[in-house]
């Protein structure tokens, strides 16, 4: 027996002692980085740090390389003080979410909250800096603008987001950046316009803004304000060439098509290598608005088995697309090292995750009861064979989703830093769930073993999410409903649950798609937000309204392909009502983030001058069409005689 005394002695502090005694460690490593929360940018040094993890881990992900980092990095050195910069004050607020991981990971942990929060005062002085200057619009501001946008989506400010959007679609009108400034795109005419370096970045700007619009809108035409007619720029050209400031040619966004002023001699063998990462991504986003217009108009398309349906085409464009990716843009080992060496790594896991996110987006056809497609297809008996390939690509998209963002969450949390990552994540694991408790008969042998494949890529998700918590504010959420999701699907166990998927983690109890008819002698309505992933920026950002117009009901289809009872398929279950009712997430009601977050039940239940020249065609800034005697008031002047006129000139002050 043992003594009394040995028996009173806890093995381990309790959980609550042991989280005092973890907050006592890190509280003076906390206060040693005060500074990282203050109102005022820290001093030069230390802004130059915080610069160079912006660089290193936003810049070059999806299509945020709009800035020319030699030209950046120059200017630093050259003005030592800043007092009114957004376009500053966000890029350091985002470099501090990485210092901050990076200390976390060299020095002490540092609580994820901590991480997230990091930098969040700068943020907000960006965007103060922004709206107080809406009257003035400049490139600089635009950049600005573009960044705010995606760190409100990190910090799960959807509505704020959204806002932005418009905003920014409205400064690139403004600012005509979506036609090329003239014929000379070879810049053989230095004297003349922007440099080198200020038309590529002029275009990259563009780009991303046409890439934030079409994530935005979600196939949805209302909430779609840049058309592909309208951009008429040529794509961006790689990193070495912005880096090293060589103007080249590249294709539109048409492959095998370029401006119709570039010299009849090019040949395209010659332009094709001039395009990187961000110009692949750029033509997948255009296939992948197209891919979600046409899920979000079943009801106007033809039968998806029929050879020439809509579908047919946008499957070939998907894997077109694919296709043409050259060797050091497919997801290799090889790549993904050179992508590594070259802080790259982020950018080619998107750039295939976006591949694959479209392929589970076009085939959700077979699977209308997980995505609540209207309007779904019925499948008639002879058509079973090609229902079921629908069903297994979708399922193989998944997994290939889920083995990409594991393999390249094996390099580092900081690789998965993507805002757009987190979604996808949990959407393959809703598949692959919906899979293996749905679709596959849980009696066969067969399905064992798939079974057995398919849980480490379940909780590789899973461990993912948890990585992309310290950078995205929803990850914890999505991370805890896929938890919950894998616990209650009973996948691995004898007994699996039929009634396991939540369609939407943020859907707080009782609320349903209102889907009833309206009051009697109105027109049936129908809003964006019943045709969206509940994941959307805009069904995010709707739920935050408190105000929104309430009587909205979805029309009802009347179309022959309107969804019916299928015979050929398994029955679908009721589905299970929303998970984790009435937990908050760590962020919920925080007066520290000063962005009005709800809990996660109510969250997100879920142009230049006429300088004299003979002629310029109307896909240039110079012919427009618009009249103007000088510059127009909104376009600011430059010096063609400053090296880089297009790099902000930070204000700064005289130490009296």
């Amino acid at each position: 027996m043992q003594a009394a005394g040995k028996q009173s002695m806890p093995q381990s502090p309790c959980p609550s002692y042991r989280h005092s005694l973890e907050t006592d460690a890190v509280e003076p490593q906390i206060s040693s980085l005060a500074w990282i929360n203050a109102r005022q940018l820290p001093s030069p040094w230390k802004i130059r740090l915080l610069v160079e993890e912006y660089f290193n881990n936003i810049h070059p992900l999806r299509c945020f390389a709009f800035i020319h980092r030699p030209t950046f990095l120059q200017r630093l050195e050259k003005d030592k003080k800043f007092q009114h910069n957004a376009l500053l004050h966000i890029i350091c607020a985002l470099g501090a979410q990485f210092y901050a991981l990076s200390y976390s990971e060299t020095v002490t942990p540092l609580p994820s909250k901590f991480i997230l929060l990091a930098g969040n005062e700068w943020a907000k002085v960006a965007q103060s800096l922004i709206l107080d200057s809406l009257d003035t619009v400049t490139i600089e501001n635009l950049r600005a603008a573009v960044l705010l946008n995606d760190y409100a989506i990190r910090m799960a400010n959807f509505a704020n987001a959204f806002m932005l959007s418009g905003i920014i679609t409205r400064m690139t009108q403004a600012l005509q950046i979506n036609l090329e400034y003239n014929t000379d795109l070879l810049c053989q005419n230095n004297d003349v316009g922007p440099s080198i370096t200020a038309r590529e970045s002029r275009r990259r700007l563009m780009w991303s803004c046409y890439v934030l619009d079409a994530l935005v809108g979600s196939g949805v035409d209302q909430l779609t304000l840049v058309d592909e007619k309208d951009m008429k720029i040529q794509l961006p050209c790689n990193e070495r060439n912005f880096t090293q400031q060589i103007a080249c040619l590249t294709e539109t966004l048409e492959p095998g098509s370029w401006l119709s002023f570039v010299p009849e001699d090019v040949e395209a063998s010659a332009i094709q290598p001039n395009m990187g990462i961000m110009a692949y991504f750029i033509r997948h986003v255009s296939v992948r608005k197209r891919v979600l217009r046409y899920i979000k108009h079943l009801d106007e398309a033809m039968v998806p088995w029929d050879p020439q349906s809509e579908f047919a085409m946008l499957d070939a464009d998907c894997r077109t697309w694919y296709e043409s990716l050259p060797p050091s843009l497919q997801f290799t080992r090889n790549a993904m090292y050179i992508r590594k060496d070259s802080s790259q790594l982020g950018a080619l896991c998107v750039l295939h995750c976006a591949h694959y996110q479209t392929i589970c987006d076009l085939y959700r056809l077979g699977a209308p009861a997980l995505y609540k497609l209207r309007a779904a297809f019925e499948f008639p008996p002879e058509q079973r064979d090609f229902l079921k390939q629908l069903q297994q690509v979708l399922f193989d998209a998944a997994r290939s989703l889920a083995s990409i963002i594991g393999e390249t969450a094996s390099h580092g949390s900081r690789m998965l830093a993507d805002s757009w990552l987190p979604t996808i994540t949990y959407d393959s694991s809703r598949i692959m769930v919906y899979h293996l408790t749905q679709i596959l008969d849980p009696r066969a042998d067969e399905t064992r073993r798939i079974t057995i494949e398919t849980i480490p890529l379940l909780r590789s998700n899973i461990s993912s999410l948890k990585l992309m918590g310290s950078l995205s504010m929803i990850s914890n959420s999505l991370c805890s409903a896929a938890e919950t999701m894998l616990d209650r699907s009973g996948i691995g166990s004898d007994v699996v649950a039929q009634n396991s998927i939540p369609d939407d983690p943020y859907q707080p109890h009782g609320e349903e798609d209102q889907t009833s008819e309206s009051v009697p002698g109105t027109p049936v309505q129908s809003a964006p937000d019943y045709v969206l992933n509940p994941l959307s920026i805009f069904r995010m950002a709707r739920k935050s309204i408190p105000e929104r117009h309430a009587p909205e009901k979805a029309a009802t289809s009347s179309a022959p392909n309107s969804a019916k009872p299928n015979s050929t398929t398994e029955v679908d279950p009721p589905w299970v009502g929303p998970i984790q009712q009435g937990v908050e997430t760590e962020a919920s009601h925080d007066p520290e983030l000063g962005l009005g977050q709800a809990s996660l039940e109510e969250l997100q239940t879920l142009f230049m001058s006429d300088l004299g020249w003979a002629w310029q065609p109307a896909d240039t800034a110079v012919g427009s069409g618009i009249e103007a005697a000088g510059l127009l008031p909104w376009a600011g002047g430059f010096s063609t005689t400053q090296a880089e006129p297009w790099v902000p000139a930070f204000p700064f002050s005289q130490q009296g």
